[in-house]
C-alpha cells in the first residue's frame, strides 16, 4: 500500500473466535481489509466508529466474517470511490445459503430496503460522520444506518453479491 491515503477500507466484523479463524484476502492496490473482532453486538458501535475515525480512505465497506466482495463488486467500488461524491448500499444476496431464513431476509430487504448482516454494507466515510455513525444496535446492526443514511439519499443499486468462504458469518 504505497498511497498514504486509500481508496477503500473493507472492515471485516465477527467475533474474535471467528475472525481468529479469516485467512487473509488478495486485495488490490489502493484498498486495505481489516479485522474488527466483537465480544457482543453492543460494542459494535463505539468499536466500528473509532476504527472509521483512524482510516484514510474515502469508502468503507463492513463485510461479514466468512464472506468478501467478488472482484466485479470491488472494481465497481474502487471507481465509485473515484468520483468525490457521497454514496451508499449494499451487496445482492448469494445463492450459497438458501432455505427459510436467507429468504426471510431478501424480503427484508425488499419491502425495508434495508441490507442484512449477511449482504454487507459500503458507504462513504463523509456521509457515515455525516449520520452521525452506526447508531443503536439490534438484531440487525445495519437497520439503524440505513435509517439514517436514507436521510441523506437513495443507495446505489446493490453490487453483486459476496463470495462466501464458510458456513457460519458473524459467529
Amino acid at each position: 500500500m504505497s498511497k498514504e491515503f486509500l481508496d477503500v477500507s473493507y472492515i471485516i466484523i465477527g467475533s474474535k473466535e471467528r475472525l481468529s479463524k479469516v485467512k487473509s484476502y488478495q486485495i488490490e492496490e489502493g484498498v486495505e481489509c481489516l479485522l474488527c473482532p466483537f465480544s457482543s453486538v453492543e460494542e459494535l458501535p463505539s468499536l466500528l466508529d473509532s476504527k472509521i475515525a483512524e482510516l484514510h480512505s474515502n469508502v468503507i465497506s463492513i463485510i461479514p466474517a466468512g464472506a468478501f466482495p467478488k472482484k466485479v463488486a470491488r472494481k465497481q467500488l474502487l471507481h465509485f470511490s473515484k468520483s468525490g461524491y457521497q454514496f451508499w448500499g449494499w451487496y445482492h444476496f448469494g445463492n450459497k445459503f438458501k432455505g427459510v431464513l436467507q429468504s426471510i431476509g431478501k424480503l427484508n430487504t425488499f419491502f425495508n430496503k434495508v441490507p442484512q448482516v449477511e449482504q454487507g454494507i459500503f458507504f462513504t466515510k463523509s456521509l457515515y460522520f455525516s449520520v452521525g455513525g452506526l447508531g443503536e444496535t439490534a438484531s440487525n446492526p445495519f437497520s439503524e444506518l440505513a435509517k439514517r443514511f436514507y436521510l441523506r439519499l437513495d443507495p446505489q443499486n446493490p453490487l453483486p453479491s459476496l463470495t462466501i468462504r464458510a458456513k457460519s458469518i458473524l459467529n
